[in-house]
């Protein structure tokens, strides 16, 4: 009986724009691995029955939107962090049909932060702008980082999965600031050392266009589809250092591929693709 080659996928919806295929090929490239990566497309309605049938060959999965909340309780076994965050961005399969859940996210954003300010960068006033899963994992990224003041800037932060309820997990107490308390929503975005938005692309551009920003503060999009967003424009404008969501994609990819196959890609080789991507 004929083996299948192995292989990878991204999941999610909509996934035909995902540039994670780019990162994982060159990875497997560069470690002399026949992997084939692909991208599908797979809703809250199907990821039960896909994953009740593994097929043949998959050795991993990366995880996106709007899949990393609803993926959890499907599992047969989720990872402390990816537990605490309430997210999971990476299935890994063992024997016996046990599937295993994992967050890379953080380790993303951590190391995308550390290679932009230095490995002892500890912002003292930090803000995450949204209340999802990649808000969740932003806060556990700030644990890592050991911020000082954290506060939660969105809309709301009611629903499952949302951000306050990780925090409760993870031991981290963030202030809220509601975007309807207008002047308190931009002094508190203008007073902080680190932004980090997880908000899609256009939802706050106005918003943005009412902030002074300032060359001391280090700003992180995890929106890279269009680039720069109206949060970059106006912050570059001020001096400030940017740190494109590229960069954690990146780094997350790396940390997938080393779950995938109990191995090291060359960053670099990564690097480069994304960049001709």
């Amino acid at each position: 009986m004929q083996t299948l080659a192995p292989w990878a996928a991204v999941i999610g919806s909509p996934i035909q724009h995902s540039l994670s295929p780019f990162l994982h090929q060159a990875a497997y490239r560069d470690l002399g691995l026949n992997i084939d990566y692909r991208r599908i497309e797979i809703t809250k309605e199907t990821i039960g029955s896909f994953l009740a049938s593994w097929p043949e060959g998959l050795v991993g999965l990366s995880v996106t939107m709007p899949l990393k909340q609803v993926i959890i309780p499907l599992l047969s076994q989720v990872d402390g962090l990816a537990k605490a965050v309430g997210a999971v961005n990476t299935v890994v399969p063992f024997p016996g049909g046990i599937t295993a859940g994992f967050n890379t996210d953080v380790y993303g954003l951590v190391t995308a932060i550390k290679e932009a300010k230095g490995r002892e960068f500890s912002p003292e006033r930090a803000v995450i702008v949204g209340s999802g899963a990649t808000a969740s994992s932003a806060l556990a990224a700030l644990g890592e980082l050991q911020a000082g003041q954290i506060n939660l800037l969105a809309r709301r932060v009611s629903g499952a999965g949302n951000a306050v309820q990780a925090a409760t997990r993870l031991g981290i107490d963030p202030g809220y600031v509601p975007l309807a308390a207008g002047e308190k929503a931009r002094e508190t975005l203008q007073a902080a050392d680190l932004i980090i938005s997880t908000v899609p692309r256009a939802v706050l551009d106005d918003f943005y266009q009412t902030i002074s920003f300032n060359p001391e503060q280090t700003v992180l999009d995890i929106v890279y589809d269009p680039w720069p967003s109206e949060l970059v424009k106006q912050a570059s404008r001020s001096g400030a250092t940017i740190i494109s969501g590229k960069a954690m994609l990146l780094h997350q990819a790396l940390m997938q591929v080393k779950l995938f196959t109990s191995r090291t890609p060359n960053l670099e080789a990564m690097r480069t693709a994304l960049k001709e991507a």
